[in-house]
């Protein structure tokens, strides 16, 4: 089936995007509204590690299914040169690493999760990288080097289209999170996902990827992962445009990757993918180290759609940030031993029907203290509640009414709390409330 689906990368592309979501999204629903309790009320981590065992083990089957199964036993340069390539994001995401166990050794005190929750959100990191990776590396990149990857500027090609469609994938996330963010994230993502491909082809080694996504993964979200209250809610909605800039160091990446003498063995260990007997070698001649006129031509469109589509969604971001209106609140205090107190946080009018998406953060020094949330219109009636237990970043869409005024309250409980030493009684609460004109 492989020959089958090389002829129509893109077409296979879109059908293995559609594949993920649903891979990714229907165990996520059916554990939470059929599974047990304990999945969903023991940390997001299970919830999320559960629903991403079954989309790797969808993505397995959709592998085989395409005939990449080869993909699992391929070596390539191997471990040590695969990570070799990958060491700007190794470097990168030990910088991260470092600046969060600094953080938390100054605390004055951290509550760290029980060991078993700590097991499983290593295990939760390790399955996303399969996920992915198995989705966007082991099919889309190679559906697109099938078809291109016969010269350096078909390997070119490959790169930015498997990267392109890596990026876009992450518009479906439009659905739960504030539309800038969700377009700094792509633009992103985009350029990220050209850097990972770069890797895949330099090393042709999917475990290098799978370990060094997860690894990414562990230390972007150490905190959250380790710490008592963490939770894997989305922050997509409070990028800015200006963060679009982040794309530029994988784009560098890229380009010193894919260098013209690197293209070579690139092509050759193309050539022997899915070849069981690589001792053989292969003889990559002269001519394909030029590139075909035609493999040039598909190029050129690659890059020119690349940067149209890049631009493009930095401008609607841009343009969706200067029309965007955004209130928000913020508090820190100290307990001062009251098991319930609260305070009305904002007031404002809305200027249309629409959902409007709440960002909550509240960071108090124990877990055993909870927030609720209660947003009220003018006539006194609530609109929405939420109770959040500990400490809680999450982002919430509530659709309001054009014209009415809301007031948004928040009450804390205190009454689990014990006695708290100096320095531990220090609490902040904020609150971004975001809507488009």
């Amino acid at each position: 089936m492989r020959i089958t689906v090389s002829k129509h990368p893109i077409l296979w592309s879109i059908v293995t995007v559609v594949v993920f979501l649903i891979a990714l999204w229907l165990p996520a629903i059916l554990l939470a509204y059929f599974g047990p309790d304990f999945f969903v009320t023991n940390g997001d981590y299970l919830y999320q590690g559960t629903t991403e065992c079954a989309t790797s083990l969808i993505g397995i089957g959709f592998v085989a299914l395409l005939g990449y199964g080869w993909i699992w036993n391929e070596r390539g340069k191997g471990l040590g040169k695969g990570f070799l390539c990958a060491g700007y994001f190794i470097l990168v995401s030990l910088y991260s690493l470092v600046i969060y166990i600094a953080d938390i050794a100054l605390m004055d005190s951290a509550e760290f999760n029980p060991l078993w929750q700590i097991v499983v959100y290593v295990l939760t990191v390790l399955l996303i990288g399969l996920a992915e990776e198995t989705f966007f590396r082991g099919i889309v990149a190679n559906l697109f080097l099938d078809k291109y990857g016969n010269d350096p500027a078909g390997v070119w090609c490959a790169t930015i289209c498997s990267g392109m469609v890596f990026g876009l994938m992450h518009l479906s996330n439009l659905m739960s999170s504030d539309t800038v963010g969700v377009l700094v994230q792509v633009v992103a993502a985009c350029a990220m996902g050209m850097a990972l491909t770069a890797i895949y082809y330099r090393c042709r080694n999917i475990w290098v990827l799978i370990l060094v996504h997860a690894f990414v993964d562990f230390c972007g979200a150490f905190y959250s992962g380790f710490i008592a209250g963490g939770s894997l809610s989305s922050t997509i909605s409070s990028y800015e445009p200006y963060q679009c800039i982040s794309a530029l160091p994988y784009i560098v990446v890229t380009i010193v990757l894919l260098r013209p003498r690197k293209m070579r063995e690139i092509i050759v260990l193309h050539r022997l993918s899915g070849v069981e007997d690589t001792s053989v070698g292969v003889v990559i001649p002269e001519e394909n180290l030029k590139s075909s006129p035609k493999s040039r031509k598909s190029c050129i469109i690659a890059i020119i759609l690349a940067v149209v589509i890049l631009l493009g969604l930095y401008g609607a971001a841009v343009y969706a940030s200067d029309y965007s209106n955004s209130i928000s609140y913020e508090y820190s205090g100290e307990w001062d031993g009251e098991a319930y107190f609260g305070t009305d946080a904002m007031t404002f009018t809305t200027l249309h029907t629409a959902e409007y998406t709440f960002t909550i953060s509240n960071l108090p020094s124990t877990n055993s203290a909870s927030m609720t949330l209660i947003v009220t219109d003018s006539s006194g009636e609530t609109v929405y509640s939420e109770t959040f237990e500990g400490r809680t970043s999450a982002v919430r869409s509530i659709e309001l009414q054009e014209g009415e005024t809301y007031t948004v309250s928040i009450n804390y409980d205190y009454s689990k709390v014990g006695d708290l030493a100096e320095g531990e009684r220090d609490y902040m609460t904020s609150i971004t409330v975001e809507y488009i004109e």
